[in-house]
């Protein structure tokens, strides 16, 4: 067993594939720790959260200012920025269910 920790995907789905095939990542077996920004600046900010939420408890997330920055606007606290690539998530589907997973340390 083997575990990673991968920081700034940012969005890009087609990349985090590559890498894990090129490390040899098996999912039965290993596990994943990403440590920060999940989305944003790369165009598949869905694609991502839903593989990562598909590997289940062989992922371990720590949120990231840009993971943060979406929360925010799914609550209606910010704006858009003129730069965000994650409006795919924000008219996601599945969306509302995503908030209700999460945990906030104190």
């Amino acid at each position: 067993m083997a575990t990673y920790a991968i920081g700034d995907v940012q969005g890009c789905y087609d990349e985090l594939r590559e890498l894990l095939e090129r490390m040899g990542f098996e999912r039965a077996r290993d596990r994943l720790w990403f440590v920060g920004d999940l989305v944003n600046r790369g165009p598949k900010s869905l694609d991502v959260l839903r593989y990562v939420r598909q590997l289940g408890e062989r992922a371990l997330t720590v949120l990231g200012n840009h993971d943060l920055h979406l929360i925010t606007q799914h609550e209606g606290f910010e704006r858009r920025r003129k730069d965000d690539t994650f409006e795919d998530v924000l008219n996601a589907r599945e969306r509302a269910s995503w908030s209700t997973g999460c945990a906030l340390a104190g």
